[in-house]
Parts: C-alpha cells; sequence; structure tokens
C-alpha cells in the first residue's frame, strides 16, 4: 500500500468514527445517511449492508431525500439478501428523491414505470433526468421517442443529439437512428429540433450535485456539527 493509500485509509476511518460518534448521540439526518454510505460502501470500515440500511431507513424517515434513493435501491434487490425485495416501496421511496430533483432517481423511477407497463410517466421522468445530462436517460427517450409508429418525431431528434452529445463512446446504432431521422424531416422540422435541442440542457440540481460532492463536504460538516 503507498503512503498516500494509507493516509487516506486512515482519514476514512477517523471520519467513519466521528460520524458514528455523533450518530449514537443521537444525530440528524445527514450524519445517518452519510454514516449509511460509508457502511454500504465499506469507507474507512468494514461494508456491512444491514447496518447501512438502518442507517438509510432513520434518515429517510427524518426526510433525508438520498437516503430515501438508497433505501429504494435496497428495497428494489440492489442489495440481496439484505432486506426483502419490494418494488412498490422501492418506488416510493425512490420517487422522493426523484421529486426533489436527482436525476439518478429519475432515471431509476422511469425504469420501474417501464417495468410497470406505463411508458407514458416513464418518458416524463426519463426526460426530467436527461436535460440533467443523465445519458442513460437520454438514451432510453431517444429510443422511445423516434420509433417507426412515433408522433413525436422532431422531439425524437432533438433527443438523439443530445444524446450523441453525451454518449461515452461513439454509437454505431445511435448514429443511424440519427442518420435516418436527419433524412426522413424536412427543413422545418430540423429547425424545430435544432431550437429544442439547443435549449435542452439545463443545470444539474442541488440534489444531484450533493450527491456527486460524495464525502468532500463531510469534514466541514462534522467540524460545525462538533463545535
Amino acid at each position: 500500500m503507498s503512503a498516500f493509500s494509507a493516509e487516506a485509509n486512515s482519514s476514512e476511518a477517523q471520519l467513519f468514527t466521528r460520524l458514528s460518534a455523533l450518530a449514537a448521540s443521537g444525530g440528524n439526518a445527514e450524519v445517518k445517511y452519510n454514516l449509511g454510505m460509508f457502511l454500504n460502501n465499506g469507507i474507512g470500515t468494514a461494508r456491512d449492508n444491514a447496518a447501512a440500511f438502518r442507517m438509510f431507513k432513520e434518515a429517510a424517515e427524518a426526510g433525508h431525500k438520498l437516503a430515501a434513493y438508497k433505501l429504494g435501491c435496497y428495497l428494489a434487490g440492489q442489495f440481496p439478501g439484505t432486506v426483502p425485495v419490494d418494488q412498490e416501496e422501492a418506488l416510493k421511496y425512490k420517487l422522493r428523491a426523484a421529486e426533489a430533483g436527482y436525476e439518478l432517481a429519475q432515471f431509476d423511477v422511469g425504469m420501474l414505470y417501464a417495468q410497470k407497463r406505463d411508458i407514458e410517466t416513464a418518458l416524463l421522468w426519463w426526460e426530467r433526468a436527461s436535460r440533467q445530462g443523465h445519458f442513460p436517460a437520454t438514451a432510453y427517450l431517444a429510443s422511445y421517442l423516434s420509433r417507426e409508429d412515433s408522433t413525436e418525431l422532431v422531439k425524437a431528434l432533438a433527443v438523439l443529439r443530445v444524446a450523441r452529445d453525451l454518449a461515452p463512446k461513439t454509437s454505431a446504432e445511435l448514429l443511424g437512428r440519427l442518420a435516418k431521422l436527419e433524412e426522413k424531416l424536412g427543413a422545418a422540422d430540423k429547425a424545430a429540433a435544432q431550437a429544442l435541442y439547443a435549449g435542452w440542457l439545463g443545470d444539474k440540481t442541488a440534489l444531484t450535485q450533493q450527491a456527486k460532492l460524495g464525502i468532500s463536504a463531510l469534514p466541514a460538516l462534522l467540524d460545525a456539527l462538533e463545535r
């Protein structure tokens, strides 16, 4: 192990110890959510999915939206053997995070509605995630909108262009769909699609940004709580 890795592991273990102490003394939902993430991912401690689930549940019941999302992941069967799978409960908890703006929850909720064959609702959630720049949601949205029987080909062209931009690597299938639609639509429709494409992407929501920060903001939070 390198000196850098050893130092990082020591720092993570110290954060875990501080989180555990705060949680034991009745820590708030943010503390319990972060402790759940440490236990869930094995950060600074051994991985313990059962304990992580308990922390997420307590935090979610206190209104923490990212904890509600993680609770939904467990209930959806993402961590087999921890709790019984319950897709309806998973949807309920993931919806809390999706409605609060978390892009990954919005994508997952879309997938859960698609599994229920409620494609109209699935498309709405995929679009919300797509507008935050979530590629998988954009790809699913583009796929459905560009079907042969679609009545939204202008929107399909716009979303295919967004998917092309967001794709982590070139997709021949995606480019083929895009070329086919470009050829099919007339100049006016292409202009309308371009306008929609140009304004498609918006800012990440505050909740999405919080999730992406991970544990980087945790030391400052702990310092404030321990004063």
